[in-house]
């Protein structure tokens, strides 16, 4: 997760909000912790997907930033956002 602790510092001040978002109940997690994740990819401009390592350092979750509700998670783990996929 080293090597992926600086990508929030490429992101302009004012627009940094945006990319941490806000812990949300109703649509967990809401937010991310650029020290407890590592981003595998994007969906599209403005939508990355990370690993989320806060729940488990073992099986960390798969979340991805909605243009529509911050951080929204994905799977649990990697298993089973692999076994949704059909892989």
């Amino acid at each position: 997760m080293t090597a992926n602790r600086s990508w929030l510092d490429d992101i302009p001040e004012d627009y940094r909000g945006f990319y941490l978002g806000q812990p949300d109940q109703q649509s967990p997690p809401g937010d991310v912790d650029p020290d407890r994740s590592l981003l595998i990819g994007d969906l599209g401009p403005d939508q990355p997907f990370a690993l989320d390592y806060r729940p488990s350092s073992a099986a960390p979750s798969v979340i991805y930033l909605s243009t529509a509700a911050d951080w929204i998670e994905v799977a649990p783990n990697i298993e089973m956002l692999i076994e949704r996929l059909g892989i």
